[in-house]
């Protein structure tokens, strides 16, 4: 499909919602106004960085922005659509998806309320700053591949550091040492299979778990 290909169907769509369309106005693909409101759209085939930067470009002419793209450019970036969608709410641009049963409306232009956004995700945000704050472990490099250490994997490797200290404490003693209010829920699912209760309220290591404190040495 050829960009031209995209704009009768956008100016029908327009032009239904009551707006004068016309092509090619300065450097934007359509252009449309109704009474003293403006819409600019660019027309893609494909989604690209290009495309967002000129969509930026036109908001600084237009009261409201879209970019047009046929239903298999979205298709081609499947796995990244939400991140997609994400960014173009973020900077306030609408996106129009066309396909040959017309144009669906995926964004409006409209402005984004980060503090709305922030609001919603402020468990999220005490998630991330209680980590930060209870982290011990700093030996993670910022920007590396493959394993590193989890937050989850540290509480555990702690405990199991506490259980070896202590054969046969109960989770309330551990709890006390590693100020984690956690420890009950790590020593029940025991996703490493370090831990072994052998009697209520009492713990001990598995063969795992003293494998592992040979293995995971360096992360003590």
């Amino acid at each position: 499909m050829l960009e031209t290909e995209l704009f009768q169907p956008v100016k029908e769509f327009l032009e239904n919602q009551g707006y004068q369309v016309k092509g090619e106005i300065g450097a934007i693909d359509c252009f449309a106004m109704k009474k003293e409101e403006s819409i600019a759209v660019e027309l893609k085939t494909s989604i690209t960085l290009k495309l967002i930067y000129q969509a930026i470009e036109r908001q600084k002419v237009a009261d409201f922005v879209y970019i047009a793209i046929p239903k298999s450019a979205m298709k081609s970036h499947q796995s990244q659509t939400k991140s997609f969608l994400l960014l173009l709410r973020r900077l306030s641009i609408g996106l129009l998806v066309i396909s040959s049963q017309g144009i669906e409306v995926l964004l409006e232009a409209k402005d984004y309320d980060l503090s709305l956004s922030k609001s919603r995700n402020k468990q999220a945000k005490y998630k991330l700053l209680s980590e930060f704050k209870n982290r011990k472990n700093n030996e993670n490099i910022g920007g590396m591949k493959g394993k590193k250490l989890t937050f989850y994997k540290e509480q555990a490797l702690e405990i199991l550091q506490i259980i070896y200290n202590h054969p046969g404490i109960s989770p309330k003693e551990i709890k006390v040492l590693s100020n984690n209010p956690k420890v009950a829920s790590i020593l029940q699912k025991n996703y490493y299979g370090w831990f072994q209760r052998i009697d209520r309220g009492s713990y001990t290591l598995s063969d795992k778990g003293l494998l592992a404190i040979k293995t995971e040495s360096q992360n003590f």
